[in-house]
């Protein structure tokens, strides 16, 4: 590609402002007039070889400032930071990461990362400038912090020879952009408005390859934080390129920042993440992930393997449950751990309190313990969840079990009575469809209607179904300490399943089946015994069925006519477990009791899709039967010219030549063939002939019965 036509296609990104641009004087090339050649234009990098265009650097508002003259909206930066090493690449390094491509470290480089992304409102920008994608030599782009607007073009995606991508903190929408470049090393679309699950090809999936994933080998840096991504972090399971032998994935060895945070993402952790063998940064902060703290992080995953190289860790503001792994004490390089917010309880590990972490962010001057650096202790609050730290009085308060805990003053303990009123309260209860079911604020807890007390006035039940309740299901409800009996079946809760069920010794029966309920099940509360008889079986019951997270709710995507799994009450049954299911509520929700997809044996199908094929077959059927009908008038017309020229057939040949009596081959007016010696094969026997016709019957019968089924 000549100057010339790459200087028409860079000016596309100033063509809305080119009647009335000025620019700077540093600011070389950008305009018609310029004699400039392109790669002496300001944010342009050439090959030094051979002058190709390899770079755009229009970073940290160059384009729509500078360029385009457009005031950029500052962010509110009021909000707490937590300071840590990002490693985002600006143009110097951009230049010095291509020079040095085979290099397998990042400089670091200290920035701030903001614990709330707070953006105001943005004056208009531009669209993603699709023309670049016709610069098929392009290796790194950067547009952050352009205001950029819209879906990012597949002709960007599709460059193939792509190295870096930083589009971070624009206004771009639309589902994870699937690259093919087996060359990416840096991707960061953090802080824009992508949603939607992550692609299940990019990491843990079976069919994952080089033609699905093609820079998996290559990605260095992989940030998507600051988005609305939702569902599970795809990786759990073995992908494509999992080595057997050596019991460890091959690709991903390079990465080094993984950064998901602030999303919506479900599910745990999973424990691919021991096999980023070059992982310097893991970023899960403030999602919405369950489960307990992997062992991978610090013990590596393999034959062979090492703890992590990790240098920061943070995990904070999830729902993230069990105890501080005293392992992390064991990771070489780490600096900074953050867990706070989560639903972890215990003890902090002194090997973890004298590794000295958190020395950037936490800056108290005060005497205190070395482990509030880390996270504060059960029964204290802080605003953050780690130093300065405030103790609580004890007054066995089950909200303050919890490291790590976020508030301004230590709230006293909470009555039944308060309990249930904050559960009606969440729950809409002035808007159930049975006004009877009224509660009353601060009236005695045994007399409201649904509820099931003890002789020592103690809840025991609540049963509340098909009642319209909605909103997101409260952990307070866990501390209940005598219930056995939960049923809020069918009714439009929301959110998710609290782990602090765990705590309710008593807990027999829980119905949460037909509501709105998403993520996964807490796995403490799976390996609780009792629950749905949850562990509770007969000698020799497999244990994946004896103990399990469908035996609380069925998982998305499944179902069950219990909205959960039954465990077998008998030696070597199998008792009734959740099953696939594929319509849309099951699709986004647990604990499903119906599914509207229809099964023809093991098979299942949608009901959509089953009504599309029925609407495509019935026209297929209309048009394969208005063809044949023209074919058939056709040859009766045809006949019916012939038999009017019968008396005069003498003075015309026949039209259908004889056949020797003797061929295999019996065929009518357009299926007549002629065959040759040479042309001859097995399959033109009267054997290999029959079974031809044969076939081509059995595949009529078998269609003929299997439509008006369909239809």
């Amino acid at each position: 590609m000549d100057d010339s036509e790459l200087k028409e296609i860079l000016l596309t990104l100033v063509t809305p402002n080119q009647n009335h641009l000025t620019l700077p004087s540093n600011v070389k090339g950008w305009s018609e007039q310029s004699e400039e050649p392109v790669c002496y234009w300001s944010g342009i990098t050439c090959d030094p070889i051979d002058n190709s265009l390899i770079g755009l650097n229009l970073g940290n508002g160059f384009w729509t400032e500078t360029l385009l003259c457009l005031s950029q909206t500052d962010e509110d930066d009021t909000a707490h930071t937590r300071h840590y090493q990002d490693r985002l690449l600006h143009y110097e390094e951009i230049k010095d990461l291509y020079l040095h491509k085979n290099r397998k470290t990042l400089d670091s480089i200290h920035t701030r990362k903001q614990r709330n992304l707070q953006k105001g409102e943005a004056a208009a920008g531009p669209t993603f400038p699709s023309a670049l994608g016709k610069i098929k030599t392009l290796r790194f782009i950067n547009l952050s912090a352009n205001q950029i607007q819209g879906p990012i073009p597949k002709s960007i995606t599709d460059l193939p020879n792509l190295e870096i991508f930083d589009v971070t903190k624009n206004d771009i929408i639309g589902t994870f952009p699937d690259f093919q470049s087996d060359s990416l090393m840096v991707l960061d679309i953090s802080k824009n408005r992508f949603y939607g699950a992550i692609p299940k090809h990019l990491f843990g999936h079976p069919e994952i390859g080089d033609d699905t994933a093609p820079y998996l080998k290559s990605i260095v840096k992989f940030d998507i934080s600051h988005n609305g991504f939702n569902y599970t972090i795809p990786l759990n399971g073995d992908s494509g390129f999992y080595d057997k032998e050596a019991q460890t994935e091959t690709v991903l060895k390079n990465l080094q920042y993984f950064d998901l945070g602030y999303n919506l993402l479900t599910g745990t952790i999973p424990n691919n993440i021991g096999n980023f063998a070059s992982l310097q940064g893991l970023f899960l902060e403030n999602n919405r992930l369950v489960g307990t703290i992997p062992k991978v992080l610090y013990r590596g995953s393999g034959i062979g393997a090492n703890p992590l190289p990790l240098v920061q860790l943070f995990l904070q503001g999830n729902m993230l449950s069990g105890t501080l792994p005293s392992g992390l004490a064991q990771l070489p390089n780490l600096k900074e751990l953050y867990v706070d917010g989560n639903k972890l309880t215990g003890t902090i590990a002194p090997a973890i309190c004298n590794k000295g972490l958190n020395e950037v962010f936490v800056n108290d001057e005060a005497e205190h313990d070395l482990c509030d650096n880390v996270v504060c202790p059960a029964n204290s609050i802080s605003f953050e969840g780690v130093a300065p730290c405030t103790r609580c009085e004890e007054d066995g308060s089950d909200f303050r079990r919890y490291l790590g805990q976020r508030d301004k003053e230590c709230r006293p303990k909470l009555s039944e009575v308060e309990i249930l009123d904050l559960f009606f309260d969440h729950m809409h209860g002035e808007e159930w469809l049975d006004q009877r079911y009224f509660w009353e604020a601060g009236s005695p807890a045994c007399q409201r209607p649904g509820i099931e007390c003890s002789d020592s006035g103690k809840v025991t039940s609540i049963r509340l179904p098909s009642l319209g309740l909605r909103g997101p299901l409260i952990s307070e409800l866990g501390f209940l300490s005598e219930l056995h009996s939960l049923d809020l079946s069918d009714n439009f809760i929301t959110g998710f399943v609290p782990s602090e069920f765990r705590f309710v010794d008593k807990l027999i029966d829980f119905d949460i089946k037909g509501n709105e309920l998403q993520g996964g099940i807490p796995v403490l509360l799976c390996i609780t015994e009792g629950i749905n008889s949850n562990g509770v079986g007969p000698k020799g019951t497999n244990f994946d069925l004896l103990y399990s997270c469908d035996n609380i709710a069925c998982a998305r995507g499944t179902y069950s006519d219990f909205g959960h799994a039954i465990v077998p009450t008998e030696e070597d049954a199998n008792g009734s477990q959740c099953v696939p299911c594929y319509d849309d509520e099951a699709q986004f929700f647990i604990g499903r009791d119906s599914c509207t997809d229809i099964s023809f044996g093991m098979l299942q199908f949608r009901q959509d899709d089953i009504r599309h094929v029925a609407v495509y077959t019935t026209l297929a059927l209309f048009t394969s039967a208005f063809i044949i009908h023209l074919v058939i008038m056709a040859r009766r017309r045809k006949k019916y010219v012939l038999s009017e020229n019968e008396d005069s057939s003498s003075q015309h040949q026949d039209p259908f030549p004889l056949q020797r009596q003797d061929s295999p081959l019996s065929v009518e007016d357009d299926e007549y063939e002629e065959y040759s010696d040479d042309d001859w094969t097995a399959a033109d026997s009267e054997t290999g002939t029959l079974a031809k016709k044969e076939g081509r019957d059995y595949s009529a019968i078998e269609l003929a019965d299997i439509l008006p089924t369909i239809a």
